[in-house]
């Protein structure tokens, strides 16, 4: 599975998050183990914590991406074993022989060998 979106560091690990109304951060865990921690649990999968915004480290966007043939493209989606990547360049998409899914947007799928996963990482304030 890939990271995507916003995520804060708290007590050493990072949660995916979102920004509450009052000013809190609402961490989220798919981790039944962090119910000791004070998680509580929103169905079967997904356990939630309300925290401070001044209890966590840092509150971080991630953003994949992945270099495919020596080229960067976004990534969409990924799998154990494929990966959806995307691009909004005709001509490296033309090139690659991505698939055209909207007026501006390019996709491919890729098998998980093929590339190489990254993530850039971006200060949210």
């Amino acid at each position: 599975m890939i990271r995507k979106g916003l995520f804060a560091a708290y007590n050493e690990r990072d949660y995916e998050c979102y920004e509450t109304e009052n000013g809190c951060v609402k961490l989220i865990s798919y981790d039944k183990g962090d119910v000791a921690n004070g998680f509580i649990p929103y169905n079967d999968t997904t356990f939630t914590k309300e925290v401070p915004r001044e209890s966590v480290e840092e509150v971080f966007f991630v953003a994949p991406y992945a270099t495919y043939q020596n080229a960067t493209f976004g990534v969409s989606d990924a799998s154990d074993s494929r990966v959806l990547l995307t691009t909004s360049e005709k001509e490296k998409a033309d090139k690659h022989n991505f698939q055209r899914t909207d007026k501006y947007l390019y996709e491919k799928h890729v098998l998980r060998e093929e590339v190489k996963l990254m993530e850039k990482k971006t200060p949210y304030s």
